[in-house]
C-alpha cells in the first residue's frame, strides 16, 4: 500500500513537472490579439562588410543608446509592415566603402520601410521566433541623399512563450509578458547611385506590443 501511493505521488510529481516544462507555442501566448509593436535597440552599422581585406582604419560606427527605434502593424497572419529610424556618425579616419574619411565627420541617418515574414509563426515555433525582411529606405550622409534596397531577417524572444511568467489565466495578457528581446541583420544596398552607402547594419534591443 505504502509502495502504491509513493509510486502515485512519484507519477503525480513527474505529471506536474511536465506541465511546467511545457513550451507555450503563439496562439497560447494571449488572450487579446496584439497587432502593434513598438521596439529600440542599440545599432552598429559596417560599410566595409563587403571589402576583404578590410581597409585600414575600417569598423563598425555606432551611435547613442537607443540608436535605433521601430514601429510595425501586423496586418495579416505572421505578415507585418515596419519602419525603423536610426542616427549614426563615423569619425574621420574611418573607412566607408573602401575610402578613408579624411575631410569631416559623416552624420548617418537612416529609414526604412519592410514588410517582415514571421517564420515562428509559420511554424509555430515557441520562443525563439525567427523572421525574414525585405523593403525600401532613404539614408543621408551629411547633406548626400541615397535610396537604399534591404534584406535581411532576424530573431525575436518572447518572454510569454516561458512558462514561469504565467502562473495563472490573470497573468495572461500583463504588460510584463507582452515585452520580448530582439536581434536583426539587414544588408542595405546602395541603388540610387554608383557610391557609398552600401552597408550592414546590426541592431539588439528591446520591443513591446500592444
Amino acid at each position: 500500500m505504502k509502495k502504491t501511493i509513493l509510486t502515485a505521488i512519484f507519477g503525480l510529481s513527474l505529471m506536474g513537472f511536465s506541465a511546467q516544462a511545457q513550451v507555450i507555442h503563439k496562439y497560447e501566448r494571449f488572450i487579446q490579439e496584439y497587432k502593434w509593436k513598438v521596439g529600440a535597440s542599440y545599432n552598429m552599422m559596417d560599410f566595409n562588410f563587403n571589402y576583404s581585406p578590410v581597409p585600414e582604419g575600417a569598423s563598425m560606427i555606432s551611435g547613442g543608446i537607443p540608436a535605433k527605434v521601430m514601429i510595425g502593424y501586423e496586418f495579416a497572419p505572421n505578415l507585418s509592415v515596419e519602419a525603423d529610424f536610426s542616427m549614426n556618425e563615423m569619425e574621420v579616419g574611418n573607412s566607408m566603402n573602401g575610402n578613408l574619411v579624411t575631410d569631416k565627420k559623416i552624420s548617418v541617418v537612416n529609414f526604412n520601410g519592410s514588410l517582415a515574414y514571421s517564420l515562428g509563426g509559420l511554424f509555430n515555433i515557441p520562443v525563439a521566433d525567427p523572421y525574414i525582411k525585405a523593403g525600401i529606405g532613404h539614408l543621408r550622409l551629411n547633406e548626400v541623399d541615397l535610396t537604399m534596397a534591404s534584406a535581411g531577417g532576424g530573431i525575436n524572444f518572447w518572454i510569454a512563450d516561458i512558462p514561469a511568467t504565467k502562473s495563472s489565466r490573470y497573468h495572461h495578457d500583463r504588460a510584463y509578458r507582452r515585452i520580448g528581446l530582439n536581434v536583426e541583420a539587414m544588408g542595405r544596398s546602395n541603388i540610387s547611385t554608383e557610391g557609398p552607402g552600401s552597408h550592414a547594419q546590426y541592431s539588439a534591443g528591446v520591443f513591446y506590443i500592444f
